[in-house]
């Protein structure tokens, strides 16, 4: 863990543009972000900015070199203050509707439905996966989708959780315990501190580690694992979310532009698991998946 700010290579532009750097930017790039984050920069959602986090400033500033960037594109590199952008740009974000979940601000408690099951608390912050953005609300409707068929599930992994509202989701409708991981401490501390502010922390399990490269992962297979990255890792971890997956296990797959749906599918497919294809919202593509038994 890096004991100062992390430097922020920042791109502002049209939603496809940005879209598709950050499909880069999580995998194909010459050195990978630490972290990543997208936010609609108008009422319209044409444009869009995004934050990629690295640890010095060579690596940002390197990155940025690379990508050889159009002119329209608004870039630059900065050192992210103690109180960064991220989340004064999230300050005021309206709640979100994903099926029975309701994920909401401070701000907004007091619009959270009555008869709403399950209210998800989650404030604005550094991690990403606060359920405003469309691939995070695109889980949650599958998920409960999911939970009115009657599907049961005893064991749980959000593998890149974020903010952890996935993780969160799933420990309070089903009251059990839940693992969740990522690459970004910082998303792990901001996971567990969702947890108890929302009343699940003694059923989240969260850690660090770069895909299933850690000791907590070794070995287990899981009833459902919800993977909300980007299409690229997603394809390179496609062989050991299958492995890590009992048969007829689920798995709901998202951070998938739409355009690279059927590619992602496709690579799932080949590895012995079915998939549907979930909601597209806002450009983005989610995936339901389930292992075959034979």
């Amino acid at each position: 863990m890096i004991s100062h700010p992390p430097y922020a290579l920042y791109i502002r532009g049209p939603q496809k543009q940005i879209f598709e750097l950050a499909d880069a930017l999580g995998f194909d790039a010459p050195m990978e972000a630490l972290a990543l984050s997208i936010f609609e920069d108008d009422p319209q959602g044409a444009i869009y900015h995004l934050q990629a986090l690295y640890p010095t400033e060579e690596m940002a500033s390197s990155t940025l070199r690379r990508l050889d960037l159009s002119p329209d594109l608004e870039a630059f590199v900065s050192q992210l203050p103690d109180e960064d952008w991220v989340t004064k740009s999230q300050k005021g974000l309206p709640p979100v509707e994903a099926g029975r979940f309701w994920i909401y601000g401070a701000h907004d408690r007091s619009k959270t439905p009555a008869e709403c099951p399950w209210p998800i608390h989650i404030e604005a912050g550094p991690a990403f996966g606060t359920g405003h953005h469309g691939t995070t609300k695109g889980c949650l409707i599958i998920f409960d989708d999911m939970l009115r068929a009657g599907e049961k599930f005893e064991t749980i992994l959000d593998l890149g959780c974020g903010a952890g509202t996935l993780a969160i989701a799933a420990a309070m409708a089903l009251g059990i315990p839940v693992e969740a991981s990522d690459i970004d401490p910082d998303a792990v501390t901001v996971t567990l501190d969702n947890a108890k502010q929302n009343n699940v922390d003694d059923k989240i399990k969260a850690f660090q580690a770069d895909g299933f490269d850690s000791d907590h992962l070794a070995g287990k297979t899981y009833d459902l694992i919800f993977a909300n990255i980007l299409a690229g890792p997603l394809m390179g971890l496609a062989p050991e979310i299958s492995r890590a997956l009992k048969p007829g296990a689920k798995v709901i797959l998202s951070g998938i532009l739409d355009e690279l749906a059927d590619k992602v599918a496709a690579k799932f497919e080949a590895e012995n698991i079915s998939i549907k294809k979930g909601p597209s919202l806002s450009g983005w593509t989610s995936l339901k998946g389930e292992k075959r038994t034979s």
